[in-house]
This record gives structure tokens, C-alpha cells and sequence, in this order.
């Protein structure tokens, strides 16, 4: 197993044996269009679509990973990560030359 500078990646290699690209399904983009910006996408760290999209269109965020770093959205139960993930894939999607 490689290592990594990123500890929730590293954690998460270790819990599921497996690289996070493969360990998290993002949601479909018409899913992820039904989230307004105000809508609550990580309730457990109270973090909203228009926080996530809002960092990768700026470049500060590139990744899922760097999303959880920065925001800790997906760290608590979980059940928000396929959301997230899919937002972040749809953001970085939009970029030009892409």
C-alpha cells in the first residue's frame, strides 16, 4: 500500500484496503443538480452544496479529499459521501480544458 500526505486518505486506505476513488460512488450529476446552494448537503459538519462548489470553482479544493480536509464533510456517519463526491466531480467538470 503507497503511502499519502492526506491522513483521511491514508485512513481510509487502511479501513477499506482500497484507493478512495474506488471506495466512494458519486452520486449522479442530476442528482447532485437538485441541491440549491443553501441546501444542507453534511449535516453532521454543517456543511452546505454552495461550500463545496464554492471551493472547487475557486481552486482552493481539487478532489474529494481535499473537500474533507478542508470542510470535514463525509468524516461524520458517512451517508453524505456519494453527495459530496458528486458535487465535487461535477464542479471539476465544469472547469475549462476539461
Amino acid at each position: 500500500m503507497e503511502t499519502t500526505a492526506n491522513p483521511l486518505a491514508a485512513l481510509r486506505n487502511l479501513v477499506l484496503d482500497s484507493e478512495p476513488e474506488s471506495a466512494v460512488v458519486p452520486a449522479s450529476a442530476e442528482d447532485c443538480a437538485t441541491f440549491d446552494d443553501d441546501a444542507m448537503v453534511c449535516t453532521c459538519a454543517n456543511v452546505n452544496a454552495g461550500e463545496i462548489r464554492s471551493l472547487v470553482r475557486s481552486g482552493e479544493c481539487n478532489s474529494l479529499d481535499d473537500i474533507q480536509v478542508r470542510t470535514r464533510a463525509g468524516g461524520g456517519c458517512g451517508s453524505c459521501l456519494p453527495f459530496v463526491a458528486g458535487i465535487v466531480q461535477v464542479e471539476i467538470g465544469k472547469r475549462p480544458g476539461l
